[in-house]
């Protein structure tokens, strides 16, 4: 029995797990290793399938309304005889403005994190291995690829809505 991070293990051509050094097989004592490699691999190719597909139907042009309209204009002949004044600066309204939409922004930006850190609590055994380490025992273990929290994140930070 070895304590290794993941920085230590490696797959071998027919991708078995083994440690680097020795080229040894392993398999994690902790079996959700495994089980949150096979779903990160599922989840970072789902991202990758759906990352330029469009899921929601977009806004239809009426064509009646538009021909309505370019008849419309063609005999609107309003002509300005006075011009309108100008909406006078007012620097404190802008910064009301940008601060009204910086803290819709960060809104968004806190219900986003919330869920992206919610979804990724199903990798904290790879995230723990990576990190600090676990037991591991001379066994076989086939995984395609060692699945790291960085490469899972970048997926589930795009994806996150579509994902869930």
């Amino acid at each position: 029995m070895e304590f290794l991070k993941t920085s230590e293990l490696s797959l071998n051509a027919a991708g078995y797990l083994t440690v680097k050094k020795t080229g040894k097989p392993v398999s994690p004592i902790n079996s959700a290793f495994v089980a949150q490699q096979k779903n990160a691999e599922y989840i970072v190719k789902l991202a990758d399938a759906i990352a330029d597909k469009t899921f929601s139907v977009g806004k239809l042009d009426d064509l009646e309304a538009i021909k309505a309209s370019v008849k419309a204009s063609m005999y609107d002949e309003t002509k300005i005889y006075v011009t309108a004044p100008s909406k006078p600066v007012s620097k404190v309204n802008d910064e009301l403005v940008k601060f009204a939409l910086d803290f819709d922004k960060y809104n968004d930006d806190k219900t986003k994190t919330d869920k992206i850190n919610e979804f990724m609590q199903q990798f904290n055994a790879i995230s723990d291995i990576e990190n600090v380490g676990d037991y591991f025992t001379e066994s076989v273990v086939k995984l395609s690829k060692l699945y790291t929290v960085k490469e899972i994140l970048a997926a589930v930070e795009v994806h996150v809505e579509k994902l869930k």
